[in-house]
């Protein structure tokens, strides 16, 4: 084991923790178990090779494992469906702390493997959550992590581009949508730009262009009092500020954990 932990630090110019990290996740073990197992079995060395081979090639770890960790919870990833990130959590972190009331009606526009609807609904149990995607392959790995955690009774998920078809509104709209600025797509890690959806990640030039079409439908949907929550790239709050400077709500824009300005806040929520 630590030879192949080393080779690994040599392979991917990663420190000893982050290889044990890797080693760890791709054999679904925990990391405090690496060195006490002894010689790899024959099964476990060719998986690991293989896997191995796979990250090598870009493949994101998430999606060789079909695993990944938000906040704390373990949800089910499936190749082709976008990895939620460490941002995303602290994004839905900040909801949960920004909204000054207990909302009974969330809509989620693009729930992906549904980490966000899935999270909401476990910090307010008594909400009914629609949470909509235009993405099948999404739909059913969200399908799949809202029955593990026997949600299906409050969780209902809808095919749909933004809140086409949906009636009535919602205390809390939330929407983790393509943002990146499409100047910037090609300069993306192999790992994203190769096998991660782009229709998930390109928000067309400045990364505001569904941003927009989303604060315009949610606008619409938005009970009285309600708050709108969306995340964003850091680049674009100077053009969201100037698309924003005749809306009808009080806005503003929150920093994620590395002091960026990355979402924005639109509504009643909590000052």
């Amino acid at each position: 084991m630590r030879e192949i932990i080393a080779k690994i630090r040599d392979e991917f110019g990663v420190s000893r923790p982050e290889a044990e990290l890797i080693v760890a996740a791709l054999l679904e073990r925990p990391r405090f178990e690496l060195y006490y197992q002894g010689e790899l079995g024959p099964a476990d060395r060719a998986r690991l090779t293989l896997r191995l081979r796979q990250l090598k090639n870009g493949i994101p770890l998430e999606y060789i494992t079909k695993k990944v960790q938000f906040i704390d919870r373990q949800l089910e990833i499936h190749p082709g469906v976008f990895i939620p990130r460490l941002e995303t959590e602290y994004f839905t972190e900040l909801i949960i702390k920004l909204t000054p009331f207990e909302p009974l009606n969330i809509l989620e526009v693009g729930t992906g493997c549904g980490a966000i609807a899935i999270t909401l609904a476990g910090s307010f149990p008594r909400a009914r959550i629609v949470a909509t995607d235009i993405s099948d392959r999404a739909l059913a790995n969200a399908r799949a992590n809202i029955e593990k955690f026997h949600l299906s009774d409050r969780i209902d998920l809808v095919q749909t581009d933004l809140d086409q078809g949906l009636v009535g509104q919602f205390d809390l709209i939330v929407s983790n949508p393509p943002y990146v600025p499409a100047e910037r797509i090609p300069t993306l890690p192999k790992s994203v730009r190769e096998f991660e959806p782009i229709r998930a990640l390109n928000g067309g030039f400045g990364g505001i262009r569904f941003i927009k079409r989303l604060i315009s439908a949610a606008g619409a949907r938005l009970a009285e009092g309600g708050v709108i929550g969306i995340e964003i790239d850091e680049e674009s709050v100077e053009r969201l500020t100037d698309h924003l400077a005749s809306a009808v709500y009080p806005y503003r824009f929150e920093k994620d954990l590395f002091d960026r300005y990355r979402y924005l806040f639109l509504g009643g929520f909590r000052k």
